[in-house]
Formats: structure tokens, C-alpha cells, sequence
């Protein structure tokens, strides 16, 4: 607040230059300086840009843009300019977006985190998702995910919400970052319509689902059952793939991830397998795997 208003009281047509004089009260500049050093000092890249981020958001909208504001205002070292330039990244506008603004009917609820599946469903994607990014499906529809995780208090960075989805870290940022450099919508609408496909996503613990699905991974009795029944001549082999489909269907979860590779990334060879099998399901068949789940394995 006291920074604000000394900007104020100083802010001519050139605005506030404090790359000339810094703030006159000895408290504020101490402020200043601590928060400038421990965005130098943070440990990567990612977090000082993370931490410089808020302050970027401040730069006013002129004819040059804010980057050539902050350049005519600031002694931009190699340094400097890597973190304003990572700052000012589009997945980081949109993080800081999701961070600062109210959810729907005020202020930042306290969402369910076990309630947002790490991919929300097709339907939902079908219903409000499509034509927001520039960008595959599957990527749209896990960031979607990631955005409604943004939207608790707890969660600050897009590493942060895929975790608490129960995805690896740095596959949150890949996606915050092919997604945001594809937007074709305003934070705001993109906050609109996560909204809106979380509210008519299926409540349910995810979470606990995707366990369930994990813990049946060395067994197939289940598996057998269903195909002896409604897949006659089904390999016991294809066993992963009916896992797997249940990930995807039933737990809503990115395919990537499914506990059928072991911990490693599907070849392309594993994919196609698997979108076979997938595709060679009736509707009487998928609702029956469906429903092997909650049977004995």
C-alpha cells in the first residue's frame, strides 16, 4: 500500500522511475530490496519468474506493450531480461490470472481437489472446451484440469496443480505451456468454461479410483471374467489394455500415466495397441468393463 502511494504521489507523464530513485522511506525501500533479492536468489529460473510475475502484471498498457515499457524503465541485463522474458511467458499471465482472480459468485473457493480427474471427460471437452486453444484434445482437456486445480488458494504453480492431480510435476508445465501459446479465448472466458465442465463433470473421489484401478494392476482374474463373458477369445495378454481403458474412461485419467506401463512412457507402438483394443469395444462391452471395476479382482 505505501508503495502504491508514493507511485502515486510521483507519477507524472513519465509514471514512477524507480530504476533512477528508489522509494524515499527506508522501510519500503528495504521492502523493495528484499523482495528483488529473493527473486535473484530464488533457485531456478521457473520460481523467480514465478516470483516477478505479480509485479509485471502491474506494468500499465502503452502503445509500445509491457515489455518495452519495463525496457525503457529498466537497466535489462542478460539476467533481468531472461526473467522478465520468462515473466511475461503466456503460461505465467494465465497462471497469475487463475491465482488473483475470484472464482464464480466471489471469492477463491476452496475447491475439492479430489473431485477434478487429471483429464476432464470428452463430453464436457465437446460442451464447453473446444475452440479455446489451438491445441490437440487430449492437451486442452488435461489442462482444463490443471486450471480448475489452480483455482485453490493452496495451489500457485502449474508444477503444484498437476501433482495435486496426481501427475508428475513437470508434465504440468509442458502442458501450461503448449496450451497457453495456443489461446485463442481471454483468461476470463477460459475461467468461464473450466467452470462450467467442472460443475458437470461426475462427482467423485478420482483420487480413490485411480488407486483402486493401481491396485489391480498384478491381477487378472477380474479381467478374465470379463472377457469369458462378453469378449470370447481376448488374449490374457490384453489384460493392460482393459486397464488401461479403465483409466481413461471410468478414472478420467491421461493416458500417459496408465499403471499398465510400469512407470514409463507408452511407445508408439503401446498407443496404437491400445487404441485398438479401445476401439474394437461395443457399447455393451464398455459398459461391462466398466462395471468390472467395482466387482472382486
Amino acid at each position: 500500500m505505501g508503495l502504491a502511494q508514493e507511485a502515486e504521489r510521483r507519477t507524472g507523464d513519465r509514471g514512477p522511475r524507480w530504476g533512477l530513485r528508489p522509494p524515499d522511506d527506508p522501510r519500503l525501500r528495504g521492502a523493495a530490496l528484499a523482495t528483488a533479492d529473493g527473486i535473484l536468489r530464488a533457485p531456478d529460473v521457473d520460481a523467480a519468474a514465478a516470483a516477478l510475475t505479480p509485479w509485471t502484471e502491474l506494468t500499465p498498457t502503452t502503445p509500445d506493450g509491457p515489455l518495452g515499457r519495463l525496457a525503457d524503465r529498466t537497466v535489462m541485463t542478460p539476467t533481468l531480461t531472461r526473467l522478465v522474458m520468462a515473466a511475461r511467458a503466456p503460461h505465467r499471465s494465465l497462471s497469475h490470472h487463475l491465482d488473483t482472480h475470484p472464482a464464480h459468485g466471489g471469492s477463491r473457493m476452496p475447491i475439492n481437489l479430489l473431485v477434478i480427474p487429471q483429464v476432464i471427460p470428452h463430453a464436457q471437452y465437446l460442451e464447453h472446451l473446444q475452440g479455446a486453444f489451438d491445441s490437440s484434445e487430449d492437451t486442452v482437456r488435461a489442462f482444463a484440469s490443471l486450471s480448475l486445480a489452480r483455482l485453490h488458494p493452496d495451489v500457485t504453480s502449474w508444477k503444484a496443480a498437476a501433482e495435486v492431480l496426481n501427475m508428475p510435476g513437470p508434465m504440468g508445465v509442458r502442458l501450461a505451456r503448449a496450451c497457453s501459446a495456443t489461446m485463442l479465448v481471454s483468461a476470463d472466458e477460459w475461467k468461464a468454461r473450466i467452470w462450467r465442465a467442472g460443475e458437470e463433470t461426475r462427482r467423485r473421489d478420482y483420487r480413490a479410483t485411480e488407486a483402486k484401478i493401481e491396485h489391480r494392476l498384478y491381477m487378472s482374474r477380474w479381467f478374465n471374467e470379463w472377457a469369458r463373458q462378453f469378449r470370447p477369445g481376448t488374449h490374457y495378454s490384453s489384460c493392460g489394455y482393459g486397464l488401461t481403458w479403465q483409466w481413461v474412461y471410468v478414472a478420467h485419467a491421461h493416458l500417459d500415466l496408465s499403471p499398465a506401463w510400469r512407470g514409463k512412457k507408452p511407445t508408439a507402438k503401446d498407443r496404437h495397441q491400445y487404441r485398438q483394443f479401445e476401439e474394437s469395444l461395443d457399447e455393451h462391452q464398455q459398459f461391462e468393463l466398466a462395471y468390472a471395476l467395482h466387482k472382486r479382482a
